[in-house]
């Protein structure tokens, strides 16, 4: 099963916007769950942070309970909250700033960039987005391949407006703790468009090949992550876009790389830390926490 539409809401937390008011459909999710968490703490001279990791997920169903006390402990233990990205709250701005990345002259028709018996299924997709033909021809691949990943994820009625990181920062910015993130918006969207072309196309391929499936796929990756299934996570993300050595390299290791570089300066100093990044960073041997592990620190994990 391809899983790039679900994927994006574990990686990215800046590309599916607001909701474009579509009826939620009913989905088969797990309505009450424990989201897996970690606490990592230092065995070495000079390791004197804490940090506790958690795993999100930046859209949500409706009705679904993913809190829970350790989960509400940590929170309460914590002096700040570290997410992926500041600032999407002002859409204009980040609308901008996907517009000067997205879109560059020269660009071939969209249609040109897939194979031609995919593009009467392009075709379909384009119209059912309510994005201009026009406008796609004009971006690049991979822009292309996100807004049309991110019109369908809406077609289910869901957006990134009630993701966990949201609910986070609210909870955060109420006990007046501060906010910090690990990326900026250019710097997100900028490690998409450094993908080489041949790994954009297989980005759009994917989003026009499972456009069927999106629902199933969505409910199976969101399953694994209301149950802590770490496990099914990497298997998951295994088989989907990530299955691309260049690809997995540009969207995955290298973030968690400067992720836990940026982390382990955090650790050097006193104070707790909740760090809530998207759940695919936090799976499988190129997670955070597993190369934090390897500069020395202590990983639990606690749910």
């Amino acid at each position: 099963m391809r899983i790039i539409i679900p994927l994006l809401s574990l990686l990215a937390s800046l590309l599916l916007g607001a909701c474009n008011g579509s009826e939620p459909v009913i989905l088969n999710t797990v309505k009450n769950g424990t989201p897996a968490m970690w606490k990592v703490s230092g065995t070495k001279p000079g390791q004197i942070g804490t940090a506790y990791m958690f795993g999100t997920i930046h859209i949500l169903p409706d009705n679904v309970e993913w809190r829970t006390s350790a989960l509400e402990a940590a929170i309460a233990d914590s002096d700040q909250l570290v997410i992926e990205v500041l600032g999407l709250d002002d859409t204009q701005s980040a609308a901008r700033i996907f517009s000067r990345l997205a879109v560059s002259p020269g660009q071939e028709k969209l249609d040109a960039r897939v194979k031609p018996s995919l593009r009467d299924d392009l075709d379909r997709i384009v119209d059912a987005s309510n994005i201009s033909e026009r406008t796609l021809n004009r971006m690049e691949t991979w822009a292309a391949a996100l807004s049309l990943a991110s019109a369908q994820t809406k077609g289910l009625g869901l957006d990134s407006s009630g993701g966990v990181e949201k609910k986070l920062t609210a909870q955060f910015e109420k006990a007046g703790k501060p906010i910090e993130a690990l990326e900026t918006i250019e710097s997100q969207l900028g490690y998409f468009d450094k993908l080489p072309e041949e790994q954009q196309r297989q980005m759009l391929t994917s989003v026009i090949e499972e456009s069927g499936d999106s629902q199933q796929a969505f409910e199976k990756l969101f399953n694994a992550w209301m149950t802590g299934d770490i496990d099914q996570i990497v298997t998951l993300t295994d088989t989907g876009i990530l299955s691309d050595a260049k690809t997995r390299q540009y969207l995955l290791v290298t973030r968690n790389q400067d992720w836990a570089e940026q982390l382990d300066k955090r650790l050097q100093h006193p104070g707790t830390s909740f760090v809530a990044v998207g759940a695919a960073h936090l799976a499988g041997p190129d997670a955070v926490q597993a190369m934090l592990a390897k500069r020395g620190y202590k990983v639990e994990k606690i749910q």
